[in-house]
């Protein structure tokens, strides 16, 4: 459930030539313009560290969304786990150990609350996808 609350800037009288002048009062959103309003939100990427194309998804919650493909099941893995990266419990498919690096990053927030940065180099993009879960599954 997202909340918004509002604040409203009481009006304040203006002293302009000698006539004073009500200013209107305005409404201001707690949510920041651009913001998506989700108490959760994380931006993710997976970069090779030889060659190939980097991904990058952002991944909401709270409403689901984002540009994560699988956007749903990572955030019911999270929510597991607490929003805690480390702790999604991997895919059931095994990866190929084969040494072709990439770097795995995630920063944002967990339910309003900034989540620690993740940055680990993991064996490849495929065991990527599966070492945590759906959520570098994108």
């Amino acid at each position: 459930m997202v909340r918004v609350t509002l604040r409203v800037i009481l009006g304040l009288s203006l002293v302009a030539g000698g006539v004073a002048v009500a200013a209107p009062a305005v409404a201001a959103p707690a949510v920041a313009a651009g913001s998506s309003g989700s108490l959760t939100e994380i931006k993710l990427e997976v970069v090779p560290q030889q060659s190939g194309q980097p991904r990058f998804a952002t991944l909401t919650c709270d409403p689901v969304g984002g540009t994560h493909k699988n956007a749903k099941a990572a955030c019911a893995e999270l929510a597991l786990v607490n929003g805690d990266i480390t702790k999604v419990p991997p895919q059931t498919a095994g990866c190929l150990q084969v040494w072709i690096p990439v770097d795995a990053a995630a920063a944002g927030t967990w339910q309003g609350v900034p989540i620690k940065p993740f940055s680990r180099t993991i064996t490849n993009d495929g065991c990527a996808r599966i070492a945590y879960g759906h959520v570098f599954d994108f």
